[in-house]
This record gives C-alpha cells, structure tokens and sequence, in this order.
C-alpha cells in the first residue's frame, strides 16, 4: 500500500526512542523527510544514525519541545532544511511515576498542563498555516489509554491532563477539516518501552507476568505504533479525523 508521504515533510517531537523513534523511521521509510527530537544529545544521534542506515532523509535536535522557543526552533530548523512540514507528531514527555491525588504537588499538575496541551497548542500555531495554505496537514498526538479508561496505576495528572489534549486536537480537526487538516491522538495502551519497564519495577511485577496479563499475551512493539501513525499521516486516512483512537492490543474493556 502506497501511502504517498514520498516527498512530505515531517516533524517527530519526542522521535529518538520507543514509540517516537518507530513513527519517525516509518515515516522516513514511506519518503518523508524527517525531524526528529529528544533530549539527550547521544541517543538523538544514535536515532539519526538508525533511520539513515535504513534510508531515510533525517536531521535530528537535541532539544526540549514545551517552551514557545522550543517549538519556534524545532519549525524553523525543519523550514531551513526540508521545507514546511505536512506531517506533525507530537510525542510528549514521559510522565513520573507519581499517583494519588494527595501524592501529586500543585505544581505538578501546571508542569503536566504545559508538557501534554500548551505544547501542543504551540506546535499547531506554528505549523497550521502553512499547512492550511497548501491544503494539506496531518497532526497526531500520542496519549494515554488512560484518557478513555482510568485506572490508579497510572499517574493520575498523566491522565487527567492528556484529556485536554485530546480535546484540542478534536477542536483543530473540527476547526480545519476544510482544509484537508486532520487531527487524531492515540491513546497508547502498554508498549516494550523504558516506561513499560519503570512501571513493572514499580509494582513489583516480572516482564513475563506483565505481558501476560494482557488479552493478546504481550505487550506492544513500537514498530506497530510506527505503522499506526503513519497510516494516520497518509493520504489513505483522508477522511478519519478528530478521534481519539486505542492502540492497546484490547486492553481497556470499555467499548467506547
């Protein structure tokens, strides 16, 4: 299946590990050319590094993505070597540990608010309008299965916060769809990351039994997610937009 992304620009924000780093490499592999983010300057490079010895065009930064600076100096290195972005990932920060609401600071949950929605507010004003002039755009946002079914294991602001997230980008798609903008955010179930792992420390529980409490046995590969949110990205997902879609294997039992 052709997704005609050959000749797109994108931007991965938060691409240089797990999740992040599968989009940004299936996308380079569909033909887009490829920024990707992170912080850490040594695994940003390694990520550069795997995408171009897998054939793709890629520049990565070391960088933060939350500040209005950020966001500024991701898009404008993006504009300064391929062009305008047509594809926009945004990938926020892994959340801490912390749950309970008594256990969550106030100032938690304003750092929450800036890392998971101003953010990403920041990122669709600063590429929105080139994307709106050319009449094409592809935003998706990775979340939290936690959005459609919270549970106490999870960090409770991660949850609560990344609902308003989801919100926005149902805002977005809703306020350019004319334009043939789309907008979704997965809400992301267990997946063989560094946070999987944390988490399985945290509870006291071994890899295997993790897994295994799972419908399908196991948990998720961060390649499955690359080809979700490239699928996303494509002109073949033309007309799906504004939904908050589960990428979890069957985990969550509710049915909406």
């Amino acid at each position: 299946m052709d997704f005609k992304l050959a000749g797109k620009v994108a931007i991965v924000a938060g691409g240089s590990r797990g999740c992040g780093l599968a989009c940004a490499e299936e996308l380079a592999r569909e033909g887009a050319s490829v920024v990707l983010t992170g912080r850490q300057p040594a695994i940003v490079e390694a990520a550069v590094a795997r995408v171009e010895a897998a054939g793709g065009k890629v520049k990565g930064l070391a960088t933060e993505m939350v500040s209005e600076a950020d966001v500024r100096h991701i898009v404008d290195q993006c504009r300064a070597t391929f062009g305008d972005p047509d594809v926009l990932v945004v990938n926020p920060p892994s959340p801490t540990l912390i749950s309970g609401l008594e256990a969550i600071a106030e100032s938690e949950y304003v750092l929450a608010y800036e890392y998971y929605v101003l953010s990403l507010v920041r990122f669709l004003k600063e590429v929105i309008p080139a994307m709106q002039a050319r009449r094409w755009g592809r935003i998706v946002t990775l979340g939290t299965v936690g959005m459609k079914s919270p549970h106490l294991q999870d960090p409770q602001y991660s949850q609560n916060i990344r609902v308003a997230a989801a919100a926005v980008m149902k805002t977005m798609a809703h306020e350019y769809g004319r334009y043939n903008i789309t907008g979704n955010t997965i809400a992301t179930g267990s997946f063989d990351s560094d946070l999987a792992n944390d988490y399985i420390a945290a509870h006291g529980l071994t890899p295997d039994a993790f897994s295994k409490s799972h419908p399908m046995g196991r948990v998720g590969q961060p390649e499955e997610m690359g080809a979700v949110v490239a699928f996303l990205c494509s002109d073949r997902a033309s007309f799906l937009s504004g939904e908050t879609i589960r990428v979890d294997g069957g985990a969550t039992r509710n049915l909406f």
